[in-house]
């Protein structure tokens, strides 16, 4: 016997179940704010390095790479691309600008215990 909590949808069997939620709307699952810095940096290295033609090909979008123009030969050189990253984004800031399909580097202030080393002496 169910219990009186269950409401009539949790009644059902399965399979009518999954039928009826076809048709229902469901609220977006959650927000990864890692999946669009994913998404920059394959297109800043696939702009940068994978761009074979000289042509005006600009990718400005992932989903235009990702449908039609990357290759599991692709694959194995990702891991260079999030490197780069994480690498120059501890010198810069790099937003992500769409009209060169690239990231735009932005100098960052130096940290302050490099700022406090004494200038050169010049030996005299």
């Amino acid at each position: 016997m169910s219990s009186f909590r269950n409401n009539r949808f949790e009644r059902l069997p399965p399979e009518l179940r999954y039928y009826i939620a076809e048709f229902i709307a469901s609220k977006g699952g959650p927000n990864y704010p890692y999946i669009k810095l994913f998404k920059d940096i394959m297109l800043d290295w696939y702009n940068k390095y994978r761009v074979l033609d000289n042509s005006t090909v600009v990718y400005r979008k992932y989903d235009e790479i990702y449908i039609d123009v990357i290759s599991q030969e692709d694959a194995p050189y990702f891991k260079h691309a999030f490197k780069h990253y994480r690498y120059e984004n501890k010198y810069y800031y790099m937003p992500i600008c769409n009209y060169v399909g690239q990231f735009i580097k932005i100098a960052r202030p130096c940290p302050k215990k490099i700022k406090n080393i004494p200038p050169p002496s010049h030996g005299v």
